[in-house]
């Protein structure tokens, strides 16, 4: 058997071998050879962490880019450079961990590099993104609803941090929603764009896409993402700093499923949305994007105050389904004399709808969701009022959307998450009738935003959306 080497003879085969360089040597090997133990345990599990990684990140890069849009450019695909580098360098790290364990046991160095294992699994990885990639295929059209008349409009206020279940709750707003009949679910603490989509579309984030206040975009990419699980180091602060990358508020292009005024649109009901996130322009609707919203507001009772007037502007020109979000309540969640203001406004607006809706001039529903719920027994709630009698009964958050399209006479899809609630609405006033599904939903070209990204980023700050 052979002697075991000395130092340099083992640095001078290892770099021969084309293993070993200055920057690992002394982290791996050094201890090794000089009879000190020291880094070994740290070097194998930094290795095997490292194997884990690169596995990672080059799955979850592929799958992030994946999830983009098909007319993606192929500029974007440059923020996967430093990604697939840095599952290089783990890999690598992997290879001399596991070399040191063999050194450290036997005393023998490899008489040749073996690559072939290195060279298969890239090979194996290019060969899955490449079948992932022309694997992709557009969904099919589906047709347009048919819905059934209605006569009566359709008025659906959105109100975040109305807060019903925590100490500082409305008397005379629960008494005014007691009029009612009441879905309630149980509330979860997620980011408001989430919460509302989730509502306004009938399925799960896990569908629409829309889960946080803020995104990435890749230089040379149409669309804005989450950065994947492992790319935040990059997306969020290498990328931005060299200009590769940058930071972009959620909007209507991150959302893959169809809004409730969007399918009533598509189904010829003229339909306006007012303030909601992720929202953006639709043929056959008029839709006020958020952000059009918080570029007038100081504050969350301004930005209420403007949500509203846009709202009776539009209304009154008739529409069979229209909707406005209101976040000032929310907004205003720590300052006790703002919020007080909100929550008044809040209430005479509600009693003046509920008061119509008991004349008979519109079906008017409240969506309630706390994006900061201060009680672990918060609920959400949909409140109905329809001249029927009022009840509660439990619900989900997706059955928001199918039930408020089912009331306008709109049939609900077969492939949503949620179902239409007929112990909320007046006997036999649901369609019934049933379609498959409304399709995928296509962005059209959105308009141009009144600000900036930075801007409007900055807005979300200053309101106290952003940290």
């Amino acid at each position: 058997m052979s002697a075991r080497p000395t130092l340099e003879e083992a640095r001078a085969r290892l770099k021969e071998l084309g293993y070993l360089d200055a920057g690992v040597e002394r982290l791996l090997f050094r201890p090794v050879f000089e009879g000190r133990g020291g880094a070994f345990l740290p070097a194998i599990l930094i290795g095997a962490a490292g194997a884990a990684a690169a596995l990672l990140v080059f799955a979850l890069w592929i799958a992030g880019t994946f999830g983009l849009a098909r007319e993606l450019s192929t500029r974007a695909l440059l923020w996967g450079i430093p990604v697939g580098i840095a599952a290089l360098l783990l890999a690598t790290a992997v290879r001399l961990a596991f070399l040191a364990r063999a050194f450290a046991r036997s005393g023998t160095l490899p008489r040749r590099a073996n690559r072939r294992v290195f060279a298969a699994a890239a090979a194996l990885g290019f060969l899955v993104a490449i079948l992932l990639f022309f694997s992709r295929r557009e969904p099919p059209i589906a047709p347009a609803p048919q819905p059934s008349p209605r006569t009566i409009p359709l008025v659906v206020a959105a109100v975040d941090g109305l807060d019903l279940d925590g100490p500082g709750r409305d008397p005379a707003i629960l008494e005014l929603l007691a009029r009612g009949a009441t879905g309630w679910w149980p509330a979860e603490r997620l980011s408001p764009p989430e919460i509302w989509t989730t509502i306004a579309t009938g399925v799960s984030s896990g569908r629409h896409g829309v889960r946080s206040l803020a995104r990435v975009r890749p230089k040379g990419s149409p669309r804005a993402l989450r950065p994947p699980l492992g790319t935040s180091w990059y997306l969020r602060r290498l990328g931005p700093a060299l200009g590769l990358v940058s930071n972009a508020p959620v909007s209507s292009g991150d959302r893959r499923a169809l809004a409730f005024w969007e399918v009533a649109a598509s189904a010829g009901i003229p339909s306006l949305s007012v303030g909601w996130w992720a929202a953006g322009t639709w043929p056959g609707a008029t839709v006020i994007e958020n952000r059009a919203v918080f570029a007038q507001a100081r504050d969350g009772v301004g930005a209420d105050r403007i949500a509203w007037q846009f709202f009776s502007e539009g209304a009154a020109r008739g529409f069979g389904v229209s909707t406005v979000y209101l976040p000032g309540c929310d907004i205003a969640r720590d300052d006790p004399g703002a919020r007080s203001r909100a929550v008044g406004a809040v209430r005479t607006w509600l009693a003046d709808w509920a008061a119509r809706a008991a004349r008979g001039e519109a079906v008017f529903v409240l969506l309630a969701a706390d994006s900061h719920a201060r009680s672990p027994e918060a609920l959400g709630r949909m409140v109905v009022f329809d001249a029927g009698a009022p009840r509660t009964v439990r619900i989900r958050a997706v059955d928001a959307a199918p039930s408020l399209l089912a009331r306008a006479g709109v049939p609900s899809a077969r492939d949503l998450e949620g179902r239409p609630v007929p112990a909320l609405f007046r006997p036999g006033s649901l369609e019934t009738l049933m379609v498959a599904s409304y399709g995928a939903r296509i962005a059209p070209t959105p308009a141009a935003a009144p600000e900036s990204d930075r801007e409007y980023l900055e807005k979300l700050r200053s309101l106290g959306y952003l940290q």
